[in-house]
């Protein structure tokens, strides 16, 4: 079923103020819809004052938010009226939107299939860190989950494009530098990917297919807090691949002209949204800490995650001998610090 909104406008008598309140899904398809609206109510006489009120939509997608801002708040004519924004905190989120898959050969099909969900993010996973910490789950390579299988080059290319952007991030890495680490030419590279933009593209369908595996076990984490902390190394493990190229891709999509900066903003918000809803849960069973707001516990919960990723690749590379920050542990050391009730560990 596609994405729609709807826009019912409220104007006061003087046409001195005008809001315009949203229902059903901001999206980056959906959000065009809104311009020539606000650009008509933005040219009334005299200027009225302008509210969108999106506390009554179903979904908002940051990829279809932050375009709206953008495109409503740049460089507006003199005279033109400000819009207020009301937003609702945290922005809801649809399961539709976490994940748009693009077919388009062997590799994506291994990835995003959904027959084969039990190795959602095959490429990445197998890649570690050599920081890796002894106790990290075991990852069953994909020729072991599902008879003898060739990976493509295609495959190949990913695998190595997502190594170069966890470790140097999407401007540090050039499609020359990939293609001498992945040992191929690079035309041969370009017959596969013709731009990095594109190649970027690809590297986070693997994240969001990554993401959309974890939505589809949310229900498991939500059972118990012994449940949710035993995912927390399964799913968020600082040391493993699509942990840190969340971290990197996320920090360096902060710049404006990003091409990923959407994407990974979104994918910050649903990876925030499932510690949100077992924090949630736990606070209708009593046992979230008093007093502890959810969402914060959330944001802080994948805080950590990301910074525990940078920390793998910058403090831990220096240290020597026997150190007790093993990463995963120290993750489920904060979700036990939120919750009421003791947790074995």
């Amino acid at each position: 079923m596609p994405h729609t909104l709807s826009v019912t406008v409220h104007v006061d008598l003087d046409l001195r103020e005008i809001q315009l309140s949203v229902a059903g899904c901001l999206t980056a398809e959906t959000y065009t819809a809104l311009l020539p609206i606000v650009r008509q109510a933005r040219g009334l006489e005299p200027t009225p004052c302008l509210t969108l009120d999106l506390t009554g939509a179903e979904h908002i997608d940051l990829d279809g938010l932050m375009p709206l801002r953008h495109a409503i708040d740049r460089e507006p004519e003199d005279g033109a009226a400000t819009v207020e924004y009301r937003l609702p905190d945290p922005l809801p989120v649809c399961r539709r939107t976490v994940v748009a898959p693009r077919l388009s050969g062997t590799a994506d099909d291994l990835i995003l299939e959904r027959a084969h969900r039990d190795a959602p993010l095959a490429p990445l996973a197998l890649v570690r860190s050599d920081h890796s910490p002894s106790t990290a789950p075991p990852v069953q390579a994909p020729d072991q989950a599902r008879g003898s299988r060739v990976r493509t080059r295609r495959e190949e290319i990913l695998e190595g494009a997502a190594e170069m952007f966890a470790e140097r991030g999407y401007y540090g890495a050039s499609l020359r530098d990939i293609s001498r680490h992945i040992g191929i030419s690079h035309p041969g590279l370009m017959h596969h990917f013709p731009s990095k933009e594109i190649l970027l593209d690809s590297v986070i369908d693997l994240l969001e297919a990554h993401a959309q595996r974890i939505l589809d076990q949310a229900e498991t984490m939500h059972a118990s807090p012994e449940a949710m902390v035993a995912e927390l190394a399964v799913h968020w493990n600082p040391s493993a691949l699509p942990t840190q190229l969340l971290a990197t891709l996320g920090a360096e999509s902060v710049s404006g002209d990003h091409p990923g900066r959407f994407r990974m903003a979104r994918l910050r918000r649903v990876h925030e949204h499932i510690f949100e809803g077992c924090f949630t849960e736990f606070a209708q069973l009593s046992m979230l800490r008093e007093g502890l707001d959810p969402g914060f516990a959330s944001r802080a919960m994948f805080g950590l995650v990301l910074s525990l990723a940078i920390r793998e690749r910058t403090v831990r590379t220096m240290q020597t001998g026997a150190h007790e920050d093993a990463p995963a542990e120290e993750l489920a050391r904060l979700a036990r610090s939120f919750l009421q009730v003791d947790v074995a560990g």
